[in-house]
């Protein structure tokens, strides 16, 4: 691995560092500890990823009565899309959600950054599945950086495929 300047030098989230990859290797090695930007990167959107192909337990108990629970990880996940016609989808409404799970679940994301898109294409071939751009300002020094994620959501089983990562 190429030397970092140390502002380069960025650490793995929590899950990341107790993950272990290598249980033979009593030591970690320096490049497990430090990662680069690009790799913050990847995994900033492998965890999008999860996150958005997680249903939350919202979408099976009512936890208006349990407000510690709703905002707590295990509420973890997003609202369950599948099923979902096109033609009664409301995008401000699932925009909203969304956006409230990157704010509550993805603190790599600056709050005020995120902005969420749905795009329906009405006139497709394929009317179960929905477009959703992703573009927000990802924690990192000396300066943020810009992620922008392109995911088509098949509502058909609510899973999400990246279709655009830049």
């Amino acid at each position: 691995m190429p030397e970092l300047s140390p502002l380069e030098r960025l650490q793995p989230s929590l899950l990341d560092r107790l993950t272990d990859d290598e249980p033979s290797q009593q030591t970690e090695s320096r490049e497990r500890r430090i990662i680069s930007i690009n790799q913050l990167k990847k995994l900033v959107q492998r965890d999008v990823s999860w996150l958005l192909n997680t249903r939350n337990l919202e979408t099976v108990e009512n936890l208006s009565r349990y407000p510690e629970v709703q905002s707590s990880v295990l509420n973890y996940g997003i609202l369950d899309l599948a099923g979902i016609p096109t033609s009664s989808f409301d995008e401000l409404r699932i925009e909203r959600a969304l956006v409230k799970s990157f704010r509550q679940f993805e603190s790599r994301l600056l709050p005020n950054s995120i902005k969420l898109k749905a795009k329906i294409n009405r006139d497709e071939m394929n009317a179960n599945a929905i477009t959703f751009e992703l573009m927000a300002d990802m924690w990192a020094q000396p300066m943020p950086l810009q992620l922008y994620i392109e995911t088509d959501v098949d509502l058909e089983n609510g899973m999400f495929n990246f279709a655009r990562v830049n």
